[in-house]
């Protein structure tokens, strides 16, 4: 409970972009916060950022 409230008191963030890069900040940036939001680039092949989709 502790670590849902602090979690959702982080910052808020958005990461642009897509691939494999994205998918690794995403997994780390969420051991801090909950307040993520991502925006995946429609130009990727779709490889990591299907995972992302998903």
């Amino acid at each position: 409970m502790y670590q849902k409230r602090f979690l959702a008191r982080g910052p808020r963030i958005v990461a642009i972009g897509g691939g494999t890069g994205l998918a690794a900040l995403l997994r780390g940036l969420k051991e801090h916060t909950s307040n993520l939001t991502a925006i995946v680039t429609v130009a990727d092949d779709g490889g990591s950022s299907g995972v992302l989709r998903e």
